[in-house]
């Protein structure tokens, strides 16, 4: 059989992990597996995938541990179960299984896109099929917005305290409306505020913080053709240039390729 790192019918992106993991160990991969950041607008109650996110290869062990390297950073393997873990594999610190898994997030950690979410996803679709276990992914609901986008705005700003999430409780149905009154139920930081003001004074139809601990990114909902305007407001309104991801939302789902 081809090793999925030579396979040329699979993505480039989805071969470059495999390909670590062979150059690493020696060995090919069983398998990759992807899942996509996420979007949790509203407390959660609104999941929009992002095209970025999380991969991982690798094989199955017999010795019930499992095994984590990262492709940025394959000093700091992570051993599992383990009371210490490198940061960047903290997000799966509850997962178990017999498996040596390569990882890579293309998503900075904070940055609105629950990076560790798509990590601890990619991890546990990786598990669950080399175990040989199977189960019915949760149904994804299509986010239809014709002509607008999902504007995430990175901050680029960190915090060590946890960012406390208010229960809020959507109403109106109205997305736009729905975000900023999200926004206004939490106790953001001055910088989301400040994003949040902009958007909406440059078009946005609604805005509000994201809880992606430990950043303090912020989303708009904006029309397409007023994404560069609203972009060039943020800007201007706080002192750290931001990172801006632009999201159509699409349904929900990770899948894996053996």
């Amino acid at each position: 059989m081809t090793d999925i790192a030579d396979r040329p019918e699979i993505a480039p992106e989805l071969r470059l992990v495999p390909h670590a993991f062979r150059r690493t160990f020696g060995r090919p991969a069983e398998g990759v597996w992807y899942a996509p950041g996420v979007l949790n607008l509203l407390g959660g109650a609104v999941r929009v995938p992002a095209k970025w996110g999380a991969i991982v290869a690798g094989d199955r062990r017999d010795d019930g541990r499992l095994e984590l390297v990262s492709v940025n950073r394959p000093a700091e393997r992570a051993v599992l179960p383990s009371d210490e873990l490198p940061p960047w594999a903290a997000p799966v610190a509850g997962s178990s299984g017999g498996a040596t898994l390569m990882c890579s997030v293309d998503l900075p950690r904070g940055s609105g896109l629950s990076a560790g979410e798509a990590l601890r996803t990619a991890v546990a679709l990786a598990l669950r099929d080399l175990a040989g276990e199977r189960f019915d992914e949760p149904p994804a609901v299509d986010l239809d917005l014709p002509g607008r986008r999902l504007l995430v705005v990175d901050t680029r700003i960190r915090r060590a305290e946890p960012q406390r999430e208010r229960p809020f409780t959507p109403g109106t149905g109205d997305l736009g409306e729905e975000l900023t009154a999200y926004h206004h139920a939490q106790d953001p930081d001055p910088e989301q505020d400040a994003v949040v003001r902009a958007a909406l004074a440059a078009g946005a139809h609604g805005a509000s913080t994201l809880v992606d601990p430990p950043g303090r990114p912020a989303v708009a909902l904006v029309d397409a053709d007023l994404v560069p305007a609203v972009k060039k407001a943020i800007t201007r309104a706080v002192e750290v240039p931001p990172r801006y991801l632009t999201i159509v939302p699409r349904p929900l789902g990770g899948f894996g390729v053996a």
